[in-house]
């Protein structure tokens, strides 16, 4: 592997896991201003056991596999791309359970009597161009892979208007209260006035407290839905709809395993993005018990009254029942 003298890398060692014909693999780490990249070149010979091979590309992208980084894998497997096989279908189970896909659709090889993709790029990348390069000397032809600038999304969200609540508004709201005397609240004999004279001086002094702003709400909020996630979730209904049409024991016993790893990995997620939530929330308490309620299916909002019955009439004004509501308070607090 050759890299430019001016970019900035690390190798990776994996001799462990190379075996005589069955697989040489040798990595890199690659830190660039656009894009974090591991790549990964490995090569099988057409005589070694492709058993052993695909447990040892296992292993390697276990060891290499991170959220941080994108892989691209340069291989030279013998394994025909161009037609549906057997070999081909193990080979993409292991990629995919790496969220992995081969993106090389075109002939790298030209022989006697078949053509073969023998080589082939497998990555986690956005976008990129792909191109054939014929070198005209073997008949291996080479590829050329132009990464496109990696550009971070911006979540989708939208903006929406409320009070600024907070630990430095709420003292300043109650010390102008403690200011005012309550004179025409005390001394009046009108309910009503009353009402409306602690309603005009309490909305005078809550206004300016808390003043109105815009704030932007994240449209997604199951933030620990990854890309990856999401890929990893599409692979497992393929492989389902796959094994309703091909009951095999093999597959049956591959498509378990695959759901118990994704199912302990959104768990793992889950509890990841809940303990960010609570660590970085102003009130614990609350947050916990939000998630708590969202997980548990309660997070249903409140109801509103429709309809009261009141001395055998059924009332359905909104106005009517709150009337209704306040003059019962009214006369129990007298009654007492």
């Amino acid at each position: 592997m050759f890299v430019h003298r001016n970019l900035k890398y690390n190798t990776i060692n994996y001799d462990e896991y190379n075996i005589d014909k069955g697989i040489e693999a040798c990595a890199i780490q690659l830190d660039s201003t656009f894009n974090k990249l591991y790549i990964l070149t490995i090569c099988r010979s057409p005589r070694g056991n492709f058993t052993n091979f695909l447990n040892r590309l296992d292993l390697i992208l276990q060891k290499l596999y991170s959220n941080k980084y994108n892989i691209v894998i340069c291989s030279d497997v013998n394994v025909n791309y161009l037609i549906d096989n057997n070999r081909r279908s193990q080979l993409d189970a292991v990629l995919h359970s790496y969220n992995l896909a081969g993106i090389v659709k075109f002939p790298t090889r030209f022989g006697l009597t078949l053509t073969l993709t023998l080589f082939s790029m497998t990555s986690t990348i956005g976008k990129y161009d792909l191109y054939l390069l014929i070198n005209g000397l073997t008949d291996h032809d080479a590829q050329l892979i132009i990464l496109k600038k990696g550009q971070k999304r911006e979540k989708e969200c939208h903006t929406y208007v409320k009070r600024k609540i907070n630990k430095c508004t709420i003292p300043d709201f109650q010390l102008k209260l403690s200011h005012e005397t309550w004179e025409l609240v005390f001394d009046g004999n009108d309910v009503n006035k009353i009402f409306i004279s602690f309603l005009i001086i309490f909305l005078r002094i809550y206004y300016p407290s808390f003043p109105v702003i815009q704030a932007k709400n994240k449209m997604n909020q199951n933030l620990w839905i990854t890309p990856g996630i999401i890929t990893s979730c599409q692979h497992e209904r393929e492989l389902y709809r796959e094994l309703q049409n091909n009951n095999h024991a093999t597959l049956a016993s591959y498509y378990r395993n695959y759901s118990k790893i994704l199912s302990v990995v959104i768990r793992k997620a889950k509890i990841i993005e809940h303990d960010k939530l609570i660590l970085n929330s102003h009130n614990q308490v609350k947050t916990t018990w939000g998630i708590m309620n969202k997980e548990s299916g309660r997070n249903e909002k409140k109801r509103e009254i429709r309809a009261e019955n009141v001395e055998g009439r059924k009332i359905t004004d909104q106005q009517t029942i709150a009337e209704t509501f306040n003059e019962y308070v009214v006369c129990y607090r007298r009654k007492c």
